[in-house]
């Protein structure tokens, strides 16, 4: 049984030649805590601890120390823990979708698509109205710069994201490999889907 899996909203629409490629399941800048801040603030934390225990009276510091053992079963058992929901939420889903595309009329295009419809405002831009998408082949070489309107548009029949079509050659298209959207506060980047039929 065959069936096409929507991408960039583009709900299974597939004029035939071009085909999905496989995600490379990459969030770009997902926004979420980072490790080192984890660390940091743990850190300050057993700091302003230690500091109120050296300052406290010989009575609670001896009581302190009848707790210190189960206290320290505690961060034994909760540090993995914190460290794994820190690593869970930098994961996160893609933000961007950049695919090759070949539109119904045979023009070719690469359609990147913002898959947070809440990221799609001027405050992600800090008020500026237009975006640049680079695209860059596998050695790092620029073979896609373009500046776009912001926001992008999402009232287009077919499609689930705000989306923009980004007209390419052949040779763009089969260069580029992953795509960033320069101009956010959020960085927002994806490798590029799809392969062009020969």
């Amino acid at each position: 049984m065959r069936f096409s899996l929507p991408l960039a909203g583009h709900t299974g629409y597939n004029p035939g030649n071009v085909t999905p490629g496989e995600s490379a399941g990459d969030g770009g800048g997902s926004g979420a805590m980072a490790m080192p801040w984890v660390v940091a603030a743990i850190g300050v934390a057993l700091v302003t601890v230690a500091v109120l225990v050296w300052l406290s009276p010989g009575s609670t510091r001896a009581r302190l120390r009848a707790l210190a053992p189960k206290m320290l079963i505690l961060v034994v058992i909760a540090a993995p823990l914190v460290a794994w929901a820190a690593a869970s939420q930098t994961g996160g889903e893609e933000k961007l979708i950049v695919e090759r595309w070949v539109n119904p009329a045979g023009a070719l295009e690469l359609i990147v698509s913002l898959t947070d419809e809440s990221m799609n405002t001027l405050e992600t831009t800090d008020g500026r109205r237009a975006v640049r998408i680079e695209c860059v082949d596998r050695d790092g070489q620029v073979v896609v710069d373009a500046e776009r309107p912001w926001p992008f548009r999402n009232d287009e029949a077919g499609y689930d994201y705000p989306h923009i079509h980004q007209s390419a050659t052949r040779e763009q298209l089969q260069r580029a490999d992953r795509c960033e959207l320069r101009g956010t506060r959020v960085r927002l980047e994806a490798e590029v889907k799809g392969v062009l039929a020969s």
